[in-house]
């Protein structure tokens, strides 16, 4: 079905090419993984496949991307999308309408589908995603993930037959990721839709995927089937992408399926009470949140929520989308406030305080890197907040953070990946040295080696006294880096303990959500 012959692609103005020499065959009904370092070409090859490029992103073009035997080059957009639907790494820029509803009406109207087949469309694609709750809501009160699952939807309610997904889970809980693929795997299957997934969870992907491709530098350094590209550990792990977790995930999956098939499935559910005393000692409290309450319209989101956070804690916040993490972040940081109750931020009432105030205290990272990058350089991005909180010598500790992250200081902030620009929105809450930092899902879209890059800065930060905050989904960073992790559910706090103690039951029983009830 896609057949890509010796193609080479470079952007206007770029250095290097982001593809080179790409030879690649994808068959009808197949299911291909795409994984590789940040900044590999993942990206660039879906917009060739999807036509993208050349239609929109302009550059050097060499060699052929044939679909069906169409060229791209000299392939209409409109008929493409006809083919081949894309779901983008960057959700909200692909959003279109003010509801639900009206998103995924939006293609079918476009197509000129017939009304009676619309609405079947649409009811089955909102049950298929498992998001009929939310067929009235507007887009702007979703969650990233919520936005996720319906731009998802929006592209399937088209039934393409070919389908191009960039990090589709990337700010999914666990639960949720593994229920898009596998209903993304039962349309592989029953209708033979021909899948390309670009994904950082590997060990997810390849329980689903049937090939995988490994890109490296824009070349394509492996491809074949999950065990014949994993087999080659040590290469993966000189390109990032292997660890000890990856390097054994066919041995895990084999176990899973054979623990599976036996019944053999963990039924302690046993949340061992959180013991402060033990935990904090003599910690003062950094964040003090007291019988608070918060909600976008009349319903309250956040419900009489109370608990402390305290110096030098690294905390994670989990839960399923849609629970309100990202919503009580923004509470402990100042963003927004309470509609009762009250929250402290070392020792100031957020309700009384100015946010520029407040922004001495508290660095944040939001869960989409481009709202807080406004500079033309990555040395000025970095410089930027230094400058603005009138801290010492803030171009020396600028080029430092620089050095340290391995940036190139002239370069435009634009010009990065995704998971680049979340590294350097990261370093440069990093260059303040804030008491209090809050991250909301800091290494989406980082391939492993960046992400531990980044977790091990936030660490050393965190180690030197500096309060961690962080929201996450990925449950293996949770219990290699929080000291406490607090599980959230429909705006109210049902478990807070010690990693070692929840993560299992998060894993084992999607988010033992049921286990935690009555807590």
């Amino acid at each position: 079905m896609i057949k890509i012959q010796n193609f080479s692609f470079s952007y206007i103005d770029a250095k290097e090419k982001a593809l080179s020499k790409i030879n690649l065959e994808v068959q009808d009904g197949e299911f291909l993984g795409i994984i590789g370092s940040s900044g590999a070409g993942k990206t660039t090859l879906s917009y060739a496949i999807n036509g993208i490029i050349p239609h929109h992103y302009k550059g050097d073009y060499y060699g052929k991307v044939l679909i069906n035997d169409k060229d791209v080059f000299d392939t209409d957009p409109c008929q493409l999308a006809l083919e081949i639907g894309s779901v983008f790494q960057d959700i909200d820029s692909q959003m279109t309408s003010a509801t639900v509803e009206d998103e995924i009406l939006f293609g079918m109207e476009n197509f000129g589908f017939e009304k009676q087949e619309i609405y079947e469309r649409l009811d089955w694609v909102l049950k298929e995603m498992q998001i009929e709750f939310l067929r009235e809501r507007d887009i702007s009160s979703l969650s990233g993930g919520q936005k996720q699952k319906v731009a998802i939807a929006s592209i399937l309610a088209l039934r393409p037959k070919i389908l191009v997904l960039d990090e589709p889970t990337g700010e999914l809980d666990p639960a949720a990721s593994r229920n898009i693929f596998r209903i993304i795997k039962e349309l592989n299957e029953k209708y033979g839709l021909t899948v390309i997934v670009i994904e950082q969870k590997i060990r997810l992907l390849c329980e689903y995927a049937k090939k995988l491709a490994v890109l490296n530098h824009g070349e394509l350094t492996f491809h074949g089937t999950v065990e014949e590209v994993l087999s080659h550990r040590d290469e993966l792990a000189d390109l990032g992408l292997n660890h000890e977790r990856v390097g054994k995930i066919l041995d895990q999956i084999v176990a899973a399926s054979k623990k599976k098939n036996n019944g053999d499935v963990s039924k302690d559910s046993t949340v061992k009470k959180f013991d402060y005393t033990k935990y904090v000692s003599d910690a003062e409290p950094m964040v003090t949140i007291e019988k608070m309450s918060f909600g976008y319209d009349v319903n309250y989101l956040i419900n009489d929520v109370d608990f402390n956070v305290y110096k030098g804690d690294f905390l994670a916040l989990t839960g399923e989308n849609g629970s309100g993490k990202s919503t009580l972040s923004k509470l402990i940081g100042g963003i927004l406030k309470p509609a009762s109750g009250s929250v402290k931020i070392c020792g100031l009432e957020s309700k009384k305080t100015k946010n520029s105030i407040l922004a001495r205290h508290i660095g944040f990272l939001f869960q989409n890197p481009d709202r807080q990058l406004c500079c033309y350089t990555i040395l000025e991005e970095i410089a930027f907040g230094l400058k603005a909180l009138k801290l010492p010598d803030a171009e020396k500790h600028a080029k430092e953070i620089v050095d340290r992250f391995g940036f190139d200081p002239t370069m435009a902030p634009f010009a990065l990946s995704r998971g680049q620009r979340q590294q350097l929105a990261l370093a440069s809450i990093i260059a303040v040295h804030p008491e209090v930092m809050i991250l909301d899902e800091p290494t989406t879209g980082l391939d492993y080696k960046e992400c531990m890059e980044l977790m091990n800065a936030v660490k050393e930060l965190n180690e030197k006294g500096t309060t961690v905050i962080m929201v996450c989904h990925d449950m293996e960073l949770v219990r290699d880096f929080a000291k406490r992790m607090v599980v959230v559910a429909k705006g109210s706090i049902v478990a807070d303990g010690y990693p070692k103690d929840l993560v299992p039951i998060m894993e084992e029983n999607s988010l033992g959500l049921k286990q935690f009830d009555g807590e």
